[in-house]
């Protein structure tokens, strides 16, 4: 048995289409033919670190169809796989992220989520010492967002949450305000008042769906589809057939860094257990600086 670090899940992009694909006959086939399945080995010379992909061949529209029996044999399937290369847990597509928790509901299953928030920290901090941030601009969401901003506002560079619905960050902005002394503001999304010297950090799920620039401040995307934060990790990705869009990079890097530090060890676990989850990004920024990771990424921030 292959000796590797780490499984990748994900679906086709696009639903297959035709009458075979029509409940009643889908549900019928999927055992026999739409299996989960070691599709092909995932190699990252850059982390000396190779996986699996695990592919299911239905979109995610025919996996909504099968009734529930047929999903848990997919989930079972899919938990048999890791135990056969006794991996512990599974990184997955960030597109089907909620349609995935359902379908592994005991899995450990990594998104990404900490990854983001780790790179976007290493970011800001490196452009911060090389030219300097007058304020830094925050817009769309991720998880355990309040532990992020705390962490990112003690920088002591002005914070502003923005958004089409800012009096939902209003809490979080007293509390660090008041509470902490943090510079943290809120206030209505206005790209048109961006100006030099601010960064703006574009999170999911406000960005999604909005195409938004602005020709004074410096602007990093982290949406789900963005590409070009890293040619040469993005190059690793394509090059074993896999979208290198961040939906896809985020979750195989988290899950990547974790595994070699021996984040999914038995012996670590314990120790590991004490990590308060909103800061196990900061988790992944220190283990991105030991492996060397965050070079592949700062040319952005030149």
């Amino acid at each position: 048995m292959l000796d590797l670090d780490f499984a990748f899940f994900n679906l086709r992009k696009q639903d297959r289409r035709g009458l075979i694909y029509r409940k009643s006959i889908l549900d019928r086939l999927a055992p026999l033919f739409f299996s989960p399945r070691v599709e092909k080995l995932i190699h990252l010379d850059g982390l000396n670190s190779r996986g699996c992909n695990i592919l299911l061949p239905l979109g995610p529209g025919n996996l909504r169809l099968l009734d529930a029996e047929k999903q848990e044999n997919i989930s079972q399937r899919s938990t048999e796989i890791l135990e056969d290369y006794q991996l512990p847990a599974m990184a997955v597509d960030r597109l089907h992220k909620e349609q995935l928790r359902l379908l592994f509901p005991s899995l450990p299953l990594v998104f990404g989520d900490n990854f983001i928030k780790a790179l976007a920290s290493v970011f800001v901090r490196k452009i911060h010492s090389r030219r300097g941030i007058r304020k830094l601009i925050i817009t769309g969401e991720t998880e355990y967002f309040p532990e992020f901003i705390a962490e990112t506002a003690a920088l002591g560079v002005p914070v502003s949450l923005q958004s089409t619905h800012p009096s939902r960050d209003e809490i979080l902005a007293y509390h660090l305000l008041y509470e902490k002394g943090q510079a943290v503001s809120t206030s209505y999304l206005n790209p048109e008042k961006w100006e030099r010297g601010e960064l703006v950090l574009m999170f999911d799920p406000d960005m999604r769906q909005m195409a938004i620039s602005s020709p004074r401040a410096f602007c990093i995307k982290f949406s789900d589809q963005v590409k070009g934060l890293s040619r040469e990790m993005e190059n690793h990705l394509a090059g074993n057939g896999i979208d290198p869009a961040l939906h896809n990079l985020a979750p195989i890097l988290e899950i990547s860094l974790l595994a070699k530090a021996g984040f999914f060890a038995p012996n670590a676990e314990q120790d590991n257990a004490r990590e308060e989850e909103g800061r196990k990004f900061l988790l992944l920024q220190e283990l991105g600086n030991q492996t060397g990771l965050w070079e592949l990424f700062l040319d952005k921030a030149i």
